[in-house]
């Protein structure tokens, strides 16, 4: 796995574990991003990308995402909670004009993650929560081991005062045989019951709730895969091929009723790049900026 893959999933999971709660304290609103969260029962979603040139070429690429979760408590008890759930997520990209063996072809690809997750409460203060997280990424043609990947993380989160939360831990990887491990560590503060900022390296979040049903963020993330994909041109090797940016953009989360919610996301993708390794191939073709929507909806308890 490659650094800015490690640092992509490891955005992934902490976006995850910083899901936006809403809470009434004293009678008085409060927006909360919580470092250790309540799990979101089920969602999805489904996001669209303008088409993206190459940067000081020919050539362009397209694509689709959509996906969808679920997430069933096996023990709950207090101060614990294990869950179980299951992810899938479909990415189509087309291609003009690239070198090969992408070409001006069209490729469906696929991401299929079987996360189990603990959260502990200590007490007021500290919280911990584990994830692990194996999964296959893969266009599904010849799956074999090179498409399996394992990712977990251990997070601890600590109150510091009223208006301060701070979390630390690890993140670790492994496919194609490498193994990586990298540190987490965020800040989440707190100024004001309606207001929140998280500094979450790779990651960061200004969010704003008027009131218990409506949440307006702003945000900057890494963004981005890799799938081990079958050889276009017939090859006997796979080849993997990499897709990265930096998304930013706002959003707008609505409570239609009790535990449901939806989303509408904007934004601009900068940074974007293309890379492919394996079967004789590697190049990497940089991407001019695009623009992007997404939108889905999230039951949370």
């Amino acid at each position: 796995m490659t650094p800015f893959r490690s640092l992509a999933f490891l955005t992934l999971l902490l976006a995850g574990a910083m899901t936006t709660a809403f809470a009434q304290e004293d009678a008085v609103t409060r927006t909360e991003e919580s470092f250790i969260p309540n799990y979101a029962v089920a969602s999805s979603y489904f996001t669209w990308n303008a088409d993206s040139d190459l940067s000081g070429g020919d050539g362009s690429v397209s694509q689709e995402e959509a996906g969808i979760e679920g997430n069933v408590p096996i023990l709950k008890r207090d101060g614990l909670m294990i869950t179980v759930g299951a992810q899938y997520r479909w990415n189509h990209l087309s291609f003009s004009g690239l070198p090969e063996p992408l070409g001006s072809r069209s490729f469906d690809l696929h991401r299929v993650d079987l996360p189990i997750n603990a959260w502990a409460d200590f007490n007021d203060r500290w919280k911990l929560w584990v994830r692990l997280q194996p999964g296959w990424y893969s266009d599904f043609e010849n799956v074999g081991s090179d498409d399996f990947i394992l990712t977990s993380l251990v997070l601890f989160s600590y109150r510091w005062n009223d208006w301060m939360k701070v979390a630390f831990g690890g993140f670790y990887s492994k496919d194609l045989g490498e193994e990586r491990v990298l540190p987490a560590l965020g800040f989440i503060i707190e100024p004001d019951p309606n207001w929140s900022l998280a500094l979450t390296f790779p990651r960061v979040e200004l969010a704003y709730a008027p009131s218990p049903d409506w949440l307006f963020t702003g945000r900057a993330v890494l963004s981005g895969s890799g799938w081990n994909i079958a050889d276009p041109n017939g090859g006997s090797e796979d080849i993997d091929l990499n897709y990265r940016s930096i998304r930013a953009g706002i959003g707008i989360d609505h409570r239609l009723s009790g535990p449901w919610w939806a989303y509408l996301d904007a934004g601009v993708q900068l940074g974007q790049e293309i890379e492919i390794e394996g079967g004789g191939y590697r190049f990497s073709k940089e991407l001019d900026p695009s623009a992007f929507i997404s939108t889905g909806v999230k039951v949370r308890f």
